[in-house]
């Protein structure tokens, strides 16, 4: 099914099973352990050299070690990579291209273990048997291109491909698009363009998994913003509190107005810290002020400038109109499933109005149906 097991990162008791506050607001049922502060880590058993592991293997260890999508959709590894079709998939697209402002721990993770990602990857071509793996990354990271290029120069079924700098360049579809001029819409999965798209954190976990046997417990975070004192990127165990990682980070310089979970184009603002980090917490924005809620939005003024940055060619303010008057049928008629929530009319709009929250909204219900 869609679920994968949870792996504790700390050792201790498991002092209770219950309900617990989530990034998204909702209360989620959580396993709470008491850290005893020793970190005793079990022996894992040994695992077969990757020459010798059958595709079922591989794929089981990845289900095993609870891996999934770490960039942000949390769709579990292990289906991702079971497609109906394997010898269909052309291309395995590593998404390096990390294009939200202020996130920088796919930038960390190439400069500093940029082996772990390239053997990552051919893991996952191994499933593949027709398929060519492409590191995309943006050309504002010459760095790592450089690395990556000159570690993969010898590797027949790898590329590295240079994508032009522009936001929502690393959501899903503008990626394949730009990586392969492939194009999807939302009815579709990228394995129907015979592509499979792996995050950078998520193909080091599958390396990990694969290769040494270790389950996935730990990401990377950047804890970032003009509210922290000492903006980093850390080697975070899963669960571990918010709270906890911003006294890491040195705590607040001033209290901040608006903390959020993700980037600042398509996280979400946090009302409380008291929360755990998850698998797919790619960073903690902590910003003095909250320059949004400090705008009044007025009315729209149809100047166009919404459609004109839609990277799914919709017409934004339309939809938002539609969602606002809880029109379902005109929302799906002019294609509302296909936003992708990047949050670009939003940040363009000089009206200053929430279009993409609107939007969401709506895309929400009429998801929440279609699963009824």
């Amino acid at each position: 099914g869609l679920c994968v097991p949870v792996h504790a990162s700390v050792s201790g008791t498991v002092v209770a099973v219950e309900p617990r506050p989530h990034t998204n607001g909702t209360m989620v049922n959580s396993i709470v352990i008491e850290n005893d502060g020793k970190y005793e880590e079990v022996s894992y058993e040994k695992v077969k050299p990757l020459e010798k592991m059958s595709k079922k293997e591989i794929i089981d260890k990845i289900a095993w070690a609870g891996i999934v999508g770490m960039g942000g959709a949390g769709f579990p590894t292990h289906v991702k990579l079971s497609p109906k079709e394997p010898d269909k998939i052309d291309y395995v697209i590593a998404n390096c291209a990390e294009c939200e402002p202020y996130l920088t721990s796919d930038y960390r993770r190439m400069i500093e273990e940029p082996e772990k990602l390239v053997e990552g990857l051919k893991i996952i071509l191994k499933l593949f048997d027709n398929a060519c793996g492409i590191l995309a990354v943006e050309d504002n990271k010459p760095d790592c291109i450089d690395i990556l290029k000159n570690l993969t120069k010898d590797e027949e079924r790898i590329s590295v491909k240079a994508l032009k700098t522009k936001y929502p360049q690393g959501a899903e579809r503008q990626l394949i698009y730009a990586a392969t001029g492939r194009a999807i819409n939302s009815s579709m999965l990228p394995a129907d363009a015979g592509c499979v798209v792996d995050n950078v954190d998520t193909i080091v976990a599958i390396y990990h998994a694969v290769k040494n046997g270790k389950p996935l417990m730990n990401r990377i975070v950047t804890v970032t913003g003009d509210a922290v004192n000492d903006p980093c990127n850390f080697y975070v165990r899963i669960g571990m509190n918010y709270n906890d990682l911003i006294e890491e980070a040195g705590g607040f310089k001033t209290e901040p107005e608006k903390v959020v979970s993700g980037g600042p184009m398509m996280g979400f603002a946090l009302f409380d810290l008291n929360v755990p980090t998850t698998k797919t917490a790619s960073a903690l924005l902590c910003l003095t002020k909250d320059e949004v809620s400090a705008m009044e939005p007025s009315a729209c003024i149809n100047c166009g400038k919404c459609a004109e940055v839609c990277p799914s060619r919709l017409i934004p303010k339309k939809l938002a109109v539609c969602a606002d008057h809880g029109d379902e049928e005109s929302f799906a008629a002019c294609h509302g499933m296909e936003c992708v929530e990047c949050g670009c009319c939003s940040f363009v709009c000089p009206a200053k109005r929430h279009i993409t929250q609107s939007i969401k909204s709506m895309r929400k219900t009429l998801l929440a149906k279609k699963k009824k």
